[in-house]
């Protein structure tokens, strides 16, 4: 029996993959194409639209992350992540996000929001975290 681990999950949510501007590590690029067996400029946008910071991209298709499987683009059309027990760490802390003052919040845009436990300090520090890391690696990438 699968563990429903979460509320998208249990719902078959795919709400937060559709027209995402997720944002990806270097290393979680490397892990997806490994398991995926695509390259990664497959599955994440041109870095000249990204201001150089890895992004899934989505399919044009249906207006989704390419690791969504659905054959529709509504946005509250089911659908399953492919890469789900792999997915980066953005996608695993959503609902969670910061502010402009990094200030946790959960995402109101979330349809199942008051199924997930409040933000706390923990999740505040991995978003920060998971911000400082590609922002580091932009850097790198323009060479500053």
């Amino acid at each position: 029996m699968k563990v429903l681990d979460s509320p998208c999950l249990r719902h078959n949510c795919s709400k937060c993959c559709r027209q995402t501007n997720m944002p990806i590590t270097i290393r979680e690029s490397e892990i997806i194409s490994q398991i995926t067996h695509k390259d990664v400029e497959d599955f994440t946008k041109n870095l000249s639209q990204t201001a150089e910071i890895l992004e899934l991209s989505n399919d044009e298709k249906n207006k989704s992350c390419v690791f969504l499987q659905t054959n529709s683009k509504e946005l509250d059309a089911e659908g399953t992540c492919i890469i789900h027990a792999n997915r980066p760490q953005g996608c695993r802390l959503y609902p969670f996000i910061l502010d402009m003052e990094d200030n946790v919040w959960k995402d109101d845009y979330c349809p199942y929001v008051k199924e997930f436990p409040m933000a706390n300090e923990n999740n505040r520090q991995a978003l920060l975290a998971l911000d400082s890391n590609v922002q580091a690696e932009a850097r790198m990438r323009k060479g500053t």
